[in-house]
């Protein structure tokens, strides 16, 4: 089981997470996009991260899909 934890007011919670729960908002357009186990396995062999990898929905076809900020 992978969780995410945090701590609000001085509790702290941990939230399951599954690999149909993940989700990110588009860089260029700001929809909503799910994010599938593949894209993460590519992002994480890639030497990328959660925080500075950002994805594109598609809606602009000039762009790549997957974008390593840093």
């Amino acid at each position: 089981m992978f969780y995410l934890k945090t701590e609000i007011d001085g509790e702290m919670y941990k939230v399951e997470i599954y690999d149909d729960e993940i989700f990110t908002t588009c860089l260029l357009c700001g929809n909503e996009i799910q994010v599938d186990a593949h894209t993460i396995i590519d992002v994480l062999r890639n030497g990328g991260d959660f925080a500075s990898t950002a994805i594109s929905c598609g809606c602009n076809p000039e762009k790549p899909k997957l974008i390593r900020i840093k």
